[in-house]
């Protein structure tokens, strides 16, 4: 496993100004832990002991909390609910990461808003109490992770290792800011965070 070390101090990320990153929303299938056989929530969550953390992950949310940042989950889920993917993050050890976890249950049901629709973004940033400027998103799918906060005013990582980077929609144009900024996988976040705030206090001096 990894040891990852910060490129900052804590007093950096909380202080100095209103334009650096707070809250990091992360994604779960594909990004924190394994998907479920064929990709989709058939059952709920917690019922699937296939699912698993992928290498890092946990490491890396320890050095988030530990360098002062809060996190939330915002994951579009088919049949699972909120409850039941906390449950899910229980089993894999790490739901004390987040304060604030939301499944949207949309997948199967085109009347529930999901990534990328900035309703449920928008949702979180209120839950959490911190303005998009504040946030930023990790996933590895283009179109619902990364396009979704972008037009949500919400900065994103998006992870480009082949094994789980998705991307089908090629044209959508995106706003600069928030940034976008790629990197290779979950253990290279907090590296994605230092660049993304040296960015952001770039702009404000």
């Amino acid at each position: 496993m990894v040891n990852f070390q910060p490129q900052y101090e804590v007093g950096d990320i909380l202080t100095g100004g209103d334009e650096l990153i707070k809250l990091v929303i992360w994604d779960l299938g594909d990004t924190l832990n394994t998907t479920p056989p064929g990709g989709q929530d058939a059952k709920p969550l917690d019922e699937y002991p296939e699912i698993q953390l992928r290498q890092g992950a946990k490491d890396v949310l320890c050095t988030l909390r530990d360098c002062g940042y809060r996190q939330a989950v915002l994951s579009n889920t088919a049949v699972s609910d909120s409850e039941v993917t906390r449950r899910m993050l229980a089993n894999l050890g790490i739901e004390d990461f987040f304060d604030y976890v939301f499944a949207t249950a949309s997948e199967l049901d085109e009347a529930k808003p999901g990534k990328p629709d900035t309703v449920v973004y928008n949702w979180v940033l209120d839950e959490m109490q911190v303005s998009p400027h504040e946030a930023v998103m990790v996933g590895n799918t283009w179109d619902t992770d990364i396009l979704g906060a972008n037009r949500s005013g919400i900065h994103a990582l998006w992870l480009q290792n082949p094994e789980v980077m998705v991307r089908r929609d090629s044209h959508s144009p995106i706003n600069s800011p928030p940034w976008v900024i790629p990197i290779w996988d979950i253990s290279d976040v907090p590296i994605g965070l230092s660049t993304l705030q040296s960015t952001c206090s770039g702009r404000r001096t």
